[in-house]
């Protein structure tokens, strides 16, 4: 058996606590992959990569311009 353990410490997001689906509206979506762009490119930009337990839609969340957008398969 599997167990996902999600914790939040001191009201900040943990990597591994569970937000709304837009698709399914589950509180399953979960953080796969945090990428931040080398230092030498410039101003470093994060993009965090989800993915819905419930439903397997994927989405890509630019945190600098609070923005989701679907990632096709």
């Amino acid at each position: 058996m599997n167990f996902a353990i999600r914790h939040a410490l001191d009201g900040e997001r943990g990597s591994g606590t569970a937000r709304q689906c837009p698709q399914c509206r589950e509180d399953a979506l979960v953080l796969h992959r945090r990428h931040v762009s080398p230092a030498h490119l410039g101003t470093p930009l994060v993009t965090e990569f989800y993915g819905c337990d419930c439903c397997d839609a994927r989405y890509q969340y630019s945190p600098a311009e609070n923005r989701w957008r679907p990632i096709y398969q």
